[in-house]
């Protein structure tokens, strides 16, 4: 039942996890279920093999939409469309039928709940879905479209372009997830733009990724946390690290997620004979994750700008290390600075340079003093600026004032 007291809101994405406990990214799921204090929120995602077409999780309404049989819809999750598709390119097949079948799922959801706005997780595909199926409408929801990255840096085709480009012009209210992403977000707009705000993802810096004080770090352990794919930048800390174990025999290096290059990774961590000392966990729930951030000596994050242009629109992983007190080596991508201030919150180094990232990893490895300052600072940093509360306040703020515009309805502030 809804709230006649609530605006309705549809979120559309195509992340979000298939199941209780599932480990896929769950940072959208966290913001729609914050926002149920103030909304009626209706979540709109692509089905796949075991999970529901429809259930009530914490007061959000979840549809999951059919767009194949159910062991072919494997366009979504797992590393993502873009990666999916690089991998297997007979996946393409498929995106026609992904369109339609959220096209057709959301035109059904816009009839049967009464909604204010949509919020749209990237602009392509769900931002041009949901623009397409509300061109024309002379009373429709607003629409606010946020980007994450992959599809303002990734999609840089023509066609793609001139897709953005009318997406954008259809929104009411833009937003980014980090200040990097604005250059290429205003180049996609005209002379009358939508508002663009900076709105990061948050995560839980309050009750989950905290520090643990009973727990002693361990002196030689690496952690990297991320989907196995070319931006990540992995192959440049498997080359780094075989620059490390003739001073450091014991080091170990434990890799959390899975992707398209994963098999590659693993023959390369052979191939250079460090295979018994990298630990490929796969994929692993928040709670095991909370684990190891709490107790490995660092958490390095290699990112890199990918060959299609693809890199990162936030990195998320960094603020969950550095919430649990990790100490964080990074690669100085613009995004990255939203995150890291360089000798004060965490240590910045050279994208795709394995000597570089060798020798920032030596050095904090034997510098303990430095690395207790940088996650005292680390930590102060992100519980002010990427706690859910912060976050899902400011887009409550955003997607309040879309819902008044539409429909005079004042949203009351969740405590």
């Amino acid at each position: 039942m809804l709230d006649v007291n609530k605006p309705t809101l549809l979120v559309t994405t195509s992340t979000f996890p298939r199941w209780e406990g599932d480990s896929e990214p769950r940072f959208v799921y966290d913001l729609s279920q914050r926002l149920t204090t103030a909304f009626n929120v209706v979540v709109l995602a692509p089905h796949a093999a075991g999970a529901a077409d429809k259930e009530i999780w914490h007061g959000m309404h979840i549809y999951r939409y059919r767009y194949a049989p159910s062991k072919l819809e494997t366009l979504a999750y797992a590393g993502g469309i873009s990666a999916n598709l690089k991998q297997h390119r007979w996946k393409v097949a498929l995106l026609p039928l992904f369109f339609l079948g959220q096209w057709l799922a959301l035109r059904k959801l816009l009839k049967q709940y009464p909604i204010t706005s949509i919020h749209a997780h990237w602009l392509i595909p769900q931002g041009l879905v949901a623009a397409v199926a509300l061109w024309g409408k002379t009373q429709a929801p607003s629409l606010v479209c946020t980007s994450h990255g992959g599809d303002l840096f990734g999609l840089r085709g023509r066609i793609s372009t001139t897709l953005k480009r009318w997406v954008v012009s259809r929104c009411q209210a833009l937003t980014v997830v980090s200040h990097a992403m604005l250059p290429a977000m205003h180049a996609l707009t005209d002379t009358n733009p939508p508002p663009i705000s900076v709105i990061p993802m948050g995560t839980d810096l309050t009750h989950t990724f905290i520090p643990n004080p009973y727990i002693t770090r361990l002196p030689n352990c690496l952690l990297f946390v991320g989907r196995l794919v070319e931006k990540k930048g992995l192959t440049y800390l498997l080359q780094a690290f075989t620059q490390l174990l003739p001073n450091q025999p014991d080091l170990e290096l434990v890799i959390v997620g899975s992707g398209t290059l994963q098999a590659e990774l693993m023959a390369q961590a052979k191939q250079l004979g460090i295979a018994q000392r990298v630990d490929f966990k796969g994929r692993l729930t928040h709670h095991e994750l909370v684990g190891l951030y709490q107790s490995v000596t660092l958490a390095v994050f290699p990112f890199i700008q990918a060959k299609d242009g693809d890199m990162e629109g936030l990195g998320l992983v960094m603020v969950e290390a550095m919430g649990c007190g990790c100490p964080v080596i990074a690669s100085d991508l613009p995004a990255v600075r939203d995150v890291i201030r360089h000798g004060e919150t965490g240590w910045l180094v050279e994208p795709a340079n394995s000597s570089c990232l060798g020798y920032a990893v030596q050095t904090l490895l034997t510098q303990t003093a430095t690395r207790q300052q940088l996650s005292v600072q680390a930590l102060q940093t992100v519980q002010n600026t990427f706690d859910w509360k912060t976050i899902s306040q400011n887009y409550q703020h955003l997607l309040n004032k879309q819902a008044k515009t539409a429909t005079g309805m004042e949203v009351a502030h969740a405590n």
